[in-house]
């Protein structure tokens, strides 16, 4: 999201930015959602990863879709679609996946003792 949309969200097209980066960033972002969404998924993410357990990243699915429901809310741009595509979703499903896997083989959702 640029500065600009902040004061003029409406003037603004699906096509002028790249949702999957900007509802990863917006997931990250967002405080409430963080901490009541997203921090717990990952925080359970870690639990199946440290169990030896295989985590499929359409485990994602409803955060994501959560999301894109609250982000459409907050940030009505012309374009947007009322549900996230199915594409869509499972692009940025993989794309957590990843980028959530190496902060776990980081140790960042370790708890210090």
């Amino acid at each position: 999201m640029r500065i600009d949309e902040l004061f003029n969200a409406d003037n603004y097209k699906i096509e002028d930015f790249d949702l999957k980066d900007d509802l990863i960033f917006f997931m990250n972002s967002e405080p409430e959602f963080y901490r009541k969404s997203y921090f717990p998924t990952m925080c359970t993410f870690k639990e199946y990863h440290d169990k030896g357990k295989t985590v499929n990243p359409l485990a994602f699915k409803k955060l994501v879709e959560k999301a894109y429901l609250e982000y459409s809310k907050e940030f009505p741009v012309e374009g947007l679609e009322k549900n996230i595509s199915k594409e869509m979703c499972e692009e940025i499903c993989t794309e957590l996946h990843k980028i959530e896997l190496e902060n776990i083989k980081s140790g960042q959702y370790d708890i210090e003792k």
